[in-house]
């Protein structure tokens, strides 16, 4: 089911993607839950952020930079929005705290313009992924949170139960992956998923999908996501698309040795 409120960390800051149909009261309630679970995550960045999926008016982007306020310490230095008139509601999103003069006002609007003009390019051709490149993430993932990476992505925690990570190269988890995982979403079937301990919900790679059995009504031993040799609490595992399944197998030196996506790039 399609989340109305979703955040996703950018490198400039942050993406707020909004339900257009849902009343912007109720949206402004879950942007609120959304935020206040998040906001260990958060900490106290400098940060922009974009608004996207509707359009709203300057009282309710102010509503929610009040939100963002009240349940985090982020500053928000400024606004991007898909509006037509993005210079104003930019001028708005500066907050009265961190007040600058005109000329670097304007200096700061043409290089967030320009950042979103970058932003834009990069989520209409998400192509030539180079899983050699990743991101890090440093600390867990608690339920409803959820973090996306173009490239692969590397976790310093956990992925709990009702966290979510994609990624369109590899993820690995250097902690346990309880929680729902989804690697090369762009279609390369040869990226994996590691973790150094492996109970997740569930698991994408590409066009598969794989999901654990204590999810009704799927039956756990059709699904591929584990095979007839796990090595629980025996070093890391890797979950990995063969034969047109997914499986899990330990990251070990075989593994290495033959997998396509650390070899073939």
């Amino acid at each position: 089911m399609e989340q109305n409120v979703t955040i996703k960390g950018v490198r400039s800051g942050i993406v707020l993607r909004l339900n257009e149909e849902l009343s912007f009261e109720e949206l402004l309630f879950q942007i609120s839950e959304k935020f206040e679970s998040a906001s260990s995550f958060f900490g106290t960045s400098k940060i922009v952020l974009k608004i996207e999926g509707r359009n709203i008016t300057g009282e309710e982007t102010e509503k929610i930079l009040d939100v963002i306020k009240e349940k985090t310490k982020l500053r928000i230095n400024a606004v991007i929005t898909d509006d037509k008139d993005l210079d104003t509601k930019l001028n708005e999103g500066i907050t009265k705290d961190n007040e600058i003069s005109e000329a670097e006002k304007d200096k700061k609007i043409d290089m967030l313009m320009e950042e979103n003009a970058h932003l834009k390019e990069r989520l209409a051709s998400l192509t030539g992924i180079d899983g050699r490149n990743a991101e890090i993430h440093i600390g867990s993932l608690r339920s409803g949170m959820s973090y996306e990476a173009e490239q692969s992505l590397i976790i310093l925690g956990d992925v709990k139960n009702g966290a979510t990570v994609t990624a369109g190269g590899s993820i690995f988890v250097i902690g346990t992956l309880t929680g729902i995982a989804g690697a090369g979403v762009y279609g390369d079937s040869t990226a994996f998923v590691m973790a150094l301990n492996m109970d997740p919900l569930q698991i994408r790679i590409a066009d598969s999908l794989a999901i654990s059995e204590d999810q009704d009504p799927v039956d756990f031993s059709k699904t591929g996501l584990s095979n007839s040799v796990r090595h629980v609490d025996n070093g890391p595992e890797v979950a990995e698309i063969t034969d047109g399944h997914i499986i899990i197998k330990p990251y070990d030196r075989e593994f290495l040795e033959n997998c396509a996506f650390l070899n073939d790039k």
